[in-house]
């Protein structure tokens, strides 16, 4: 008899990287926990076909009936509290395309990035990974496996007006392979735990914003986007994984309106070229994940009206053919 009442509090998300494409490790152990709010499930999205035939009556046959659950692909949106440990940095590694890991590493997303592509079944480490969405127990919940991943996008944000400016992150994984959705593994690994970071401890005097050094600063995001593509078919799911055309790279921020950021408006109206060189940047003591975007544009620059006048800010960034787009500080 089933007794468990599961609340989406109750889920947890882990991650781990795959040796081979498309095929889960060993789940009792060696996974790395995210810090996540709440889980939100993939939408299975069977290919079904329930046309009605040409046969006697107006309601469809038994026969007629096929459901195809191999070729599609999966995603799946996660956000949480963003600590600097293995868990998030394989999501940062996937989304840059740089090769997973099992350490905290510093996360760049280089000058001319290509990201990883590949067949699935392949013994080509450090390309994919797994993501286990668990219930607390599996007497009355199955495990959500999906394997195959790809980070397609990830942010970074704080806001000084909630929790303290904690960091949080935001991630969207797909994968081109089926889903196991009957896991009863007891799941094991690596627990989040420190590695909090706070808007808060950022160096004030080395934060840029549109070029403009040291604002009063409320609340930033920056974002990585790079849409995987699917191809081919097998039958556990798609034959090849690659990434899309173009990796984009975009951040925000809500900056104090006075007599240091006042020019950003007439830059965004007056801009003929790219900003090279200390665009955005938000600095952090002791490999704190301190983020850098070179080179950039401004996209938007508005009037803010609160208690007190600020400017939204928003900027893409750019490569310039040799210095590396984003940057992520993590290393210790």
């Amino acid at each position: 008899m089933a007794n468990a009442v599961f609340s989406p509090r109750d889920f947890k998300a882990w991650v781990i990287e795959e040796a081979t494409t498309g095929t889960a490790p060993t789940l009792t152990s060696g996974l790395y926990q995210l810090d996540v709010d709440s889980v939100s499930f993939p939408s299975l999205s069977p290919n079904q076909v329930t046309a009605n035939r040409s046969r006697s009556g107006r309601v469809l046959h038994v026969n007629d009936f096929f459901q195809d659950n191999e070729i599609r692909a999966l995603e799946v949106s996660l956000s949480g509290t963003f600590h600097k440990d293995v868990g998030t940095t394989i999501l940062m590694q996937s989304v840059t395309g740089s090769s997973i890991g099992t350490a905290v590493a510093d996360v760049v997303l280089g000058a001319t990035p290509t990201g990883k592509s590949g067949k699935y079944g392949t013994s080509e480490g450090d390309k994919t990974f797994t993501l286990v969405l668990a219930p607390p127990d599996t007497t009355d919940g199955y495990n959500t496996v999906m394997v195959g991943c790809l980070c397609t996008s990830f942010s970074i944000s704080a806001d000084m007006t909630a929790d303290g400016g904690l960091y949080k992150f935001e991630a969207t994984i797909s994968s081109g392979r089926n889903p196991i959705t009957n896991n009863t593994d007891a799941e094991d690994g690596t627990a989040y735990g420190s590695g909090l970071i706070s808007l808060i401890s950022a160096t004030s005097a080395d934060i840029y914003v549109g070029a403009i050094q040291a604002p009063v600063i409320s609340s930033f995001s920056t974002t990585i986007e790079s849409p995987a593509v699917y191809t081919g078919f097998s039958s556990s799911g798609y034959h090849s994984f690659a990434r899309g055309a173009e990796f984009t790279v975009t951040a925000n921020a809500t900056v104090k309106y006075d007599s240091v950021t006042r020019p950003l408006y007439n830059s965004l109206n007056t801009q003929t070229a790219v900003t090279e060189g200390n665009f955005f940047a938000i600095p952090q003591a002791s490999n704190n994940c301190g983020i850098s975007m070179p080179d950039g544009f401004l996209t938007d620059v508005t009037f803010n009206e609160g208690d007190a006048m600020m400017l939204d800010v928003a900027m893409q960034g750019v490569s310039d053919g040799s210095a590396n787009v984003i940057e992520f500080d993590q290393a210790s």
